[in-house]
Formats: C-alpha cells, sequence, structure tokens
C-alpha cells in the first residue's frame, strides 16, 4: 500500500502541476507524459486541479502538503470572536478549538443607543494554540508541513487571555451590578478532546481510502488513453526513429482522434473529482467536542466569574455547523454581595452563505440562543442574529455584527436589545489563504 499511495502522489502531482491548454501550448511539453496530461486538462475545461486536489492529499503524503493547515483552518468550529463569558464579547456560545497559530479579537461598540455616559464598552482577548507555543519554544516554523502533522496533539489545546472594559462607568447601585462597572481579565483554557475534524488525524484514514480506490481508476484510465493512442498513432509516444514522440507534431485529423480518446475515459476524472469533494466534506461534518475552562476576573467589588462548560460542534451539512455549550457557572461576590452559583446553556447554528466551499473566509450567519439559571437571581434569557462578514481573501480578518435580545440585564428585570461589531483576527487563515498547494 506504502508504494500505491507514493506512486498515486507522484503521479497526481505531476498532473496538478500541468497547466491546461488555456495558459500554455500543450505541444510545448518536453515529453509525452507531459503533454498527455496537459491534453487531458484541456479536455476536463481547466478543471483538474480542482479535481485532483484532495486525491493529491492522499493522507500517507499529508506530511508532504501544506494541505492540512489550509483544510484545517477553515473546518467550521474555529472560533474567532471573544469567549462568551466576555461581557462585551459578539457569541452567546463558544466552538470547540481555535486558530491553530494566533487569533485576535476587537469588540468595539455598540450600535445601540444608550444613556449611559460611556457608549463604547470594548474588550480585546487574544487566543493561541499549544501547538504555536511548542514551535515558539524550538524556534522552527509553525507552517512547516512535516512539523505540523508530526505535533498533532498539541494542536489540541488552547488559551485566551484578554481584558474587559467596564459597560458603564456609574457607580454600584442597587440597579447596577457591581460586576457591570468594573475591569475584568479575562482567562480561557480549552481542551479538544475528541478531534474529528483533523485532517492529518489517522482516524480519518478510511475516508481516505476512497480517495485512493478512485486514483486506482484514474490511474487505469489514463494507462488505456495512452496504450490507445499508441496503437491509434504510431510513434506518438515514441519510438526508434525518434524517441521523444511526434505528441509535438500532430495534424488536425491526429488532434482531433486524440481528443476523442480522451473523451472516453473523462468519466473516470470526473468520478475522482466526486470521490475527493466528498471525502472532504466527509471529515467537516464529523463530531468535535471539547472541555473549556473561562474565566473573567474583577477587582474587590466585582464578581470572579468562573464558566466550566462542555463545547461540543456537529457538522449537520457541508454548510451548516451546530454547536452547543452547557455549562457550570459560579459568581465569586467576594465581600460585597452574595454569590452565584448555577448552570447555563446554549446552542448556536451557522450557516455559510458563501456557496463556495474552497473560499477560506466565507460570510456566516448565526442564529443562537442562551439560558442561564443562577442562585439569588432570576434566570437570563437571550437570543442572538450574527453576521460575520470577511474583509478579503487573504486578510485573515472578519466584522462580526450581532444583534441580541435578553429577558434581563444585570439587576434590572427588563428586556433589552443590543447590536454590537468588532473585528477579528486569524493568522492561520491568512497562512491558508496564501500558502502554496504543496511545499515539496
Amino acid at each position: 500500500m506504502g508504494i500505491t499511495r507514493s506512486s498515486a502522489f507522484i503521479f497526481l502531482v505531476f498532473l496538478v502541476a500541468a497547466p491546461s491548454a488555456h495558459s500554455q501550448d500543450c505541444a510545448t511539453k518536453a515529453d509525452f507524459g507531459g503533454w498527455l496530461d496537459c491534453r487531458i486538462e484541456a479536455r476536463l475545461g481547466g478543471k483538474g486541479q480542482a479535481q485532483f486536489n484532495l486525491g493529491v492529499k492522499a493522507q500517507a503524503q499529508f506530511n508532504k502538503t501544506n494541505e492540512p493547515i489550509k483544510k484545517n483552518a477553515t473546518n467550521g468550529a474555529r472560533q474567532q470572536e471573544s469567549p462568551a463569558a466576555s461581557g462585551n464579547s459578539n457569541s452567546l456560545v463558544d466552538q470547540s478549538s481555535a486558530s491553530d497559530l494566533v487569533s485576535l479579537a476587537l469588540n468595539l461598540a455598540k450600535l445601540t443607543p444608550t444613556s449611559s455616559t460611556n457608549n463604547d464598552p470594548t474588550s480585546v482577548t487574544v487566543s493561541t494554540s499549544a501547538y504555536a507555543l511548542y514551535a515558539a519554544a524550538n524556534y522552527h516554523d509553525p507552517l512547516d508541513p512535516d512539523f505540523y502533522s508530526r505535533n498533532r496533539q498539541w494542536r489540541r489545546f488552547f488559551v485566551t487571555l484578554g481584558q474587559d472594559v467596564p459597560k458603564t462607568t456609574t457607580t454600584t447601585s442597587t440597579t447596577t451590578d457591581p460586576h457591570a462597572n468594573r475591569n475584568g481579565t479575562i482567562v480561557g483554557f480549552k481542551a479538544l478532546l475528541w478531534n474529528g475534524r483533523d485532517i492529518s488525524d489517522p482516524k480519518n484514514a478510511p475516508v481516505f481510502s476512497k480517495v485512493l480506490v478512485a486514483l486506482g481508476h484514474l490511474a487505469h484510465a489514463r494507462s488505456q488513453i495512452r496504450m490507445k493512442l499508441h496503437e491509434e498513432i504510431p510513434g506518438i509516444d515514441g519510438d526508434d526513429k525518434n524517441p521523444k514522440g511526434t505528441f509535438d507534431k500532430l495534424s488536425s485529423e491526429d488532434s482531433a482522434r486524440v481528443d476523442q480518446t480522451i473523451d472516453q475515459y473523462l468519466s473516470a476524472f470526473s468520478d475522482m473529482e466526486q470521490v475527493s469533494e466528498e471525502a472532504f466534506q466527509e471529515i467537516k461534518k464529523k463530531r468535535q467536542w471539547a472541555l473549556s475552562y473561562t474565566a473573567d476576573l474583577r477587582d474587590s467589588q466585582g464578581y470572579n466569574q468562573h464558566i466550566l462548560q462542555s463545547v461540543l460542534d456537529w457538522g449537520m451539512s457541508p454548510r451548516l455547523n451546530w454547536t452547543s455549550n452547557i455549562g457550570v457557572d459560579i459568581y465569586d461576590a467576594k465581600k460585597f454581595g452574595a454569590n452565584r452559583n448555577g448552570g447555563s446553556a446554549s446552542t448556536e447554528f451557522q450557516y455559510r452563505i458563501t456557496e463556495d466551499t474552497k473560499q477560506t473566509q466565507p460570510i456566516l450567519f448565526s442564529l443562537s440562543g442562551y439560558g442561564q439559571w443562577l442562585t439569588n437571581v432570576a434566570p437570563t434569557y437571550k437570543v442572538q442574529g450574527k453576521l460575520t462578514i470577511p474583509l478579503g481573501q487573504k486578510t485573515g480578518v472578519s466584522l462580526p455584527i450581532s444583534v441580541t435580545y435578553a429577558s434581563r440585564t444585570d439587576l434590572i428585570q427588563e428586556a433589552h436589545t443590543e447590536a454590537k461589531f468588532g473585528f477579528t483576527f486569524d493568522a492561520a487563515k491568512i497562512a491558508a489563504a496564501l500558502l502554496p498547494a504543496s511545499s515539496k
């Protein structure tokens, strides 16, 4: 099997590297093999790279390519925004993983009017993975494909640090929660215990075996094309008189015969495209489960908030992801009031508006709900709609805009609607957009 995978990898890399007839004359190829690959590409309408893309990445060869870095960055379960525990976060729900490298979230302002003297609550958080820290400690390039694949386990752990700025500058009163007007330090840890969407995970080898079967059909089809051309157009692939072959000096009649022969086997190449796409989408829909701890720590006049929760991501379809959080919430009031202890639950459906699943930064729409039940205070319920708009495909920057309705806010027993916006930056998405298909 090792020889088969290696041969398939070399064969498909050669095919991917062959330019289509739209960009270069196939007759300029140095040998018959390169010319044939070019002609096949031309008959496929220039779609060869897309069709072979997943086949190139048979899992045994992934340590030689950048594809795990590129695909993992866009698996739909990477949290870009501040933890939901942050009072100024644009999200009600935490996702099961974060950036493999580093991400930054800025929650800049409320869009809804308020009577408060401070209408611009802000927060900033930075998240990174244990893998990025390990690479830095070893002075190693984290984008080195072999290093990335070998240290897969380090990519299961994430840390977040940040700062929450008060929502209001008013003094504590019977109608204002002391927690809301104190600066907060955000600390978070996340452990991805069930990592179904990692392309390089050995557990996904059965998915890649389907690609390898399709590769066998593709290689057979190419072999049949070559054999038929050898029989129908003598000397096209070389003989004693002309070792190079006559492929670069074909008559219009022979050129048409070449296209007809290739067309007889195009279904094998189409099958490869379908199998490859299905393989990636199957992995993208797998479940991820993590345990996370987040603390929002205030001074002596504010609560220390601690949340330990279970985080589950489940791909309902290639463009729809479902996330659920179930947590234990502890609010330590220290000396100024009663503690609040209890739990919370939240859920989110994230829909990919951008139809092209190959886009690194798609437009996303999210609909989420949240409930919290604590002692010494009435329950809180929230619903939120959020639109995430990318600022280009190679920037790593997105603009989340959210509108949240809450049944109550702080100590005031009144419904409240709030709109917010911010910016997120993910270095791994820049790498996904800019890295070449293969580094070797």
